[in-house]
């Protein structure tokens, strides 16, 4: 049976095709890393790496939702693999278990980034990679009920410097329903960027605000 029935219609035969021999980097398996790879898996992709060196702690459980008290001391990358992998379906999911650091190198297959990353540092760090080899990256930020979303490529005017001093950094407060929406926007995002849609974020900034039920698009 083709679970992907109910989607195919919204796109067209060549879209389909894209969309299913696309290859995405998640820089983070944490709150959005771990919403991204669902979402991505359950839309069809052709591949996911998943990249961090981190393990589950008992404070990740109440936003990263691949993980459970039985996980807790192990590698995210590998829990979040094994978790997917028991959906028995297409996609297939790589576990890349390193630091996304000047030594990171990005897989030559990769056709699109999403940012699920915690610090600036880090990226920074892949932001310079991504632009070194014309990849989009789609970036995301949280902050207890906000976050923001945007797209950078090297023709865009938006960088990662440009982002800081609106989100914080990995001692955020963090809500599952922002996240997830957040999440969802950037694989949303990506999927126009890869399909070469029009109406992308690029050259502007979404600001969620789940507090008062705002959506504020920004042109930068």
């Amino acid at each position: 049976m083709d679970y992907l029935i109910r989607q195919k219609n919204i796109f067209t035969d060549l879209e389909n095709e894209i969309i299913s021999n696309t290859v995405v980097l998640i820089a983070g398996c944490g709150g959005l890393g771990t919403n991204q790879a669902q979402i991505l898996q359950r839309i069809g992709v052709k591949k996911i790496y998943l990249v961090d060196y981190d393990k589950i702690e008992v404070s990740n459980l109440n936003r990263q939702v691949l993980y459970s008290y039985d996980d807790i001391n192990e590698y995210k990358v590998e829990v979040a693999k094994k978790k997917l992998n028991q959906n028995n379906l297409l996609t297939e999911i790589i576990a890349i278990k390193q630091k996304i650091d000047e030594d990171f190198e990005i897989p030559l297959d990769v056709d699109l980034v999403l940012d699920a990353l915690d610090n600036y540092e880090a990226r920074i760090i892949i932001e310079k990679k991504i632009l070194e080899k014309r990849l989009p990256f789609i970036h995301g930020g949280i902050n207890s009920m906000y976050g923001q979303i945007t797209t950078i490529i090297s023709e865009s005017r938006i960088r990662i410097k440009d982002l800081i001093s609106k989100t914080d950094n990995a001692n955020v407060l963090s809500y599952l329903p922002v996240i997830t929406i957040v999440a969802s926007i950037q694989v949303e995002e990506g999927i126009k960027i890869v399909l070469g849609k029009e109406n992308s974020l690029l050259n502007k900034i979404l600001f969620v605000d789940l507090d008062i039920y705002s959506f504020t698009l920004v042109d930068y």
